[in-house]
């Protein structure tokens, strides 16, 4: 059996399908199950060219109006 140390904020490599790429995630809370198990709540972090490009095309464009907001403040 190995035992592996985790704690909050700590990025995990996450495996979905042996035939996907790992998913990257963010230890965000641990908790200890009554049964004694760990349930983690995660952060997930997406690549660039596994997100829709109509996706990508919005995010764009609310990032470039959120960097312009705190450029004129």
């Amino acid at each position: 059996m190995t035992a592996n140390m985790y704690r909050v904020g700590d990025y995990v490599y996450f495996e979905t399908s042996s035939t996907s790429p790992y998913q990257i995630r963010r230890i965000e809370e641990l908790n200890k199950t009554t049964s004694g198990n760990v349930e983690a709540k995660v952060m997930c972090f997406y690549r660039r060219r596994d997100i829709p490009s109509q996706l990508i095309q919005l995010a764009d464009k609310h990032q470039c109006k959120y960097f312009l907001y705190l450029y004129f403040i």
